[in-house]
């Protein structure tokens, strides 16, 4: 019965990897929510706080997110401290923007192949302790992808503080439910993140239609999934004694917040050794010759990884299909550390992440990309052709200026460390790094998202188009053309080649 259950949940999932690679089914905003004439940084305007830590959240209900159809929190979690287990209606990406740690994803139906043995009384044969499914280790620059109804756990075991910033896609073609995004929990007492902009929104549409709030009010603060059924039902459904399950209820709701604290030298979990730490590069101190080795190594290391994985989860007679489902990659790093795409010694660098490169983003139906701007260097005027842009501040600030369809400039400010700016598609962004170092994290709502530069779509007309639409001599044409062109990342005070 057991083989019977997983072989349905291992088809439900090939399924939908095969659904997600066909289409990109995405919620369409309501009318006129992206005809945005000014553009606005936001900071979180909730914080949601735990023995073990904090959570941070924007509103979603405001229009740059109702445009893009995302959601965005922040999570903090202290030394020991365990993000309880939860699931969500929306697929998400977490970018680990500080710290170290580990975190575990249940995927339905694959095997528990990590096993826990310790010695016999008579030190002669060895039996199973622990079994779990697969335990993933983080580090800051990851990129976490968790498809919708997934559950997942985080653990920090460092010395340092762990943070995370989180898109929710909850225009997603996996959200059955409305806009707002849910949080599932399976432990704690908790509170949820966006229950108060989900009231608010209510109380503004009954005032607004002159109705009244009949009968109580929903609490923020709430029990979990588990603590809510029947005890006897719990039992029945576990396997196990009603004592037993009445002490997991009662500390279910003990517990304060969505993040605990592990006590008693924190955790004590079976799981692979860390990958090999690379050191950090220094700011200004990147050179090419170092990267280009870096690059060769990073890919061996990373297809002895995916190789490590297939192999790691090999178990009992299977055919096949289990190692590529419940093997697959749902991290990689894109931070600082990692190889960039494109780098430019005086500039800085950019790296981004998609399906090509996660196969699960091709599910999700989002991406990434990673940039790390010095000082008075110019990220040039460029759009995305197929994807809205969520832009949160890692480090530093920059200038930004973004342009719409009517050619109005609808933001020009700074973007400052912490503070997050939706650019819809096709809206044309440039950025000017204003600190030493800036770097960003843009979630993209495609897993292929495609970009181009405003100087490489004028540089590929015809002189005579060129010359035409922006009234230019036909010496000034040639040497708007024929100049080498820096497409991507301009470095400071470029001064331009004089006219042959």
């Amino acid at each position: 019965m057991a083989k019977v259950s997983n072989s349905v949940c291992i088809c439900l999932w090939f399924s939908f990897l095969v659904l997600g690679s066909c289409f990109n089914f995405r919620d369409q905003p309501q009318q006129n929510e992206c005809q945005l004439e000014q553009l606005e940084a936001l900071e979180p305007d909730n914080v949601i706080k735990s023995e073990g830590g904090r959570v941070e959240t924007w509103n979603p209900n405001h229009r740059q997110f109702r445009c893009a159809g995302v959601a965005l929190t922040r999570c903090v979690l202290e030394q020991h401290a365990l993000k309880m287990p939860s699931y969500s209606n929306s697929p998400q990406l977490i970018y680990i923007q500080r710290g170290r740690g580990m975190f575990g994803i249940v995927i339905p139906g694959c095997a528990n192949t990590y096993e826990e043995a310790q010695l016999s009384l008579s030190g002669r044969s060895w039996s199973s302790r622990d079994r779990h499914q697969k335990i993933r280790l983080f580090e800051q620059g990851d990129l976490i992808a968790v498809p919708a109804g997934l559950t997942i756990w985080m653990y920090n075991n460092h010395n340092e503080p762990v943070e995370a910033v989180s898109l929710l896609d909850t225009s997603n073609y996996m959200n059955q439910l409305d806009r707002t995004p849910m949080k599932f929990y399976l432990a704690g007492s908790h509170q949820q993140e966006f229950l108060r902009y989900q009231q608010q929104q209510q109380e503004g549409e009954e005032q607004l239609h002159g109705g009244r709030r009949e009968g109580p009010q929903q609490e923020q603060k709430g029990r979990n999934v588990v603590s809510a059924f029947d005890r006897a039902l719990m039992a029945q459904a576990l396997n196990t004694d009603e004592e037993t399950v009445g002490e997991m209820q009662r500390q279910n709701v003990r517990s304060e917040g969505g993040i605990m604290r592990v006590s008693g030298g924190g955790l004590h979990i079976f799981h692979p050794p860390p990958r090999k730490q690379r050191p950090r590069p220094r700011q200004g101190e990147q050179e090419e010759e170092e990267l280009e080795g870096d690059e060769e190594q990073q890919e061996q290391e990373e297809q002895q990884e995916r190789g490590q994985e297939g192999r790691e989860e090999e178990s009992g007679n299977e055919n096949g299909l289990e190692e590529t489902l419940c093997s697959i990659r749902l991290h990689q790093n894109i931070g600082p550390s990692a190889s960039p795409d494109i780098h430019h010694p005086q500039a800085g660098s950019l790296k981004t992440v998609t399906s090509y490169d996660l196969r699960v983003l091709k599910l999700l139906k989002l991406s990434a990309e990673f940039g790390s701007i010095r000082k008075d260097a110019l990220y040039v005027p460029h759009y995305n052709l197929n994807a809205h842009s969520i832009v949160y501040a890692l480090e530093g600030s920059a200038e930004v200026q973004v342009v719409d369809a009517s050619g109005k400039l609808v933001y020009s400010q700074e973007l400052r460390q912490g503070q997050v700016l939706t650019v819809p598609q096709n809206y044309a962004v440039a950025i000017r790094s204003r600190s030493k170092q800036f770097s960003f994290v843009a979630f993209k709502t495609h897993d292929v998202a495609m970009m181009s530069t405003l100087a490489e779509q004028i540089r590929s007309w015809p002189e005579e188009v060129v010359a035409r639409v922006y009234r230019l001599r036909r010496e000034q044409v040639r040497q708007l053309k024929n100049r080498t062109p820096l497409h991507y990342l301009v470095p400071p005070q470029q001064s331009p080649r004089a006219v042959p």
